[in-house]
């Protein structure tokens, strides 16, 4: 190719990429990505063979419904206690505590736990977990 042929080439190259960038909204790019699992679970402790393997959030009928996957990790059945803490957009608490509920998760099974919003005031929330074979705080 002769180098004339190459130099408009070079720069109609370059515009395309320019335009590309600028048809892509700046808020797209600084989007920060959603609250990871770990940002809405606290645990009591240090869960030895429960985990939260997925939790999914929805509001439908301006309520929030929660969904979460437990998946025991041992051979031997686990029981767990859970409570969730209902919170404002501005993280301050919009319902009493509720009491922790039993949750028996057998060995190498998952178990879900599903929940609706007490609630239209309850934007966010938290998952508290806590079960008699959590290790300590070492």
């Amino acid at each position: 190719m002769s180098r004339r042929f190459l130099i408009p080439l070079g720069l109609a190259a370059a515009v395309f990429a320019v335009s590309v960038q600028a048809q892509t909204p700046p808020e797209a790019a600084s989007q920060p990505a959603g609250p990871t699992i770990a940002s809405k679970i606290e645990e009591q402790g240090q869960m030895r063979y429960l985990r939260v393997t997925d939790l999914r959030a929805v509001k439908r009928d301006n309520l929030l419904r929660i969904q979460a996957e437990i998946t025991n990790t041992s051979n031997g059945n686990q029981q767990l206690y859970y409570r969730f803490k209902w919170l404002d957009r501005d993280g301050f608490s919009v319902w009493d505590d509720e009491p922790w509920k039993p949750l028996l998760v057998y060995g190498a099974q998952k178990q879900f736990i599903n929940v609706v919003a007490p609630t239209f005031k309850a934007t966010d929330f938290r998952l508290v977990l806590q079960s008699p074979d959590n290790s300590g705080n070492n």
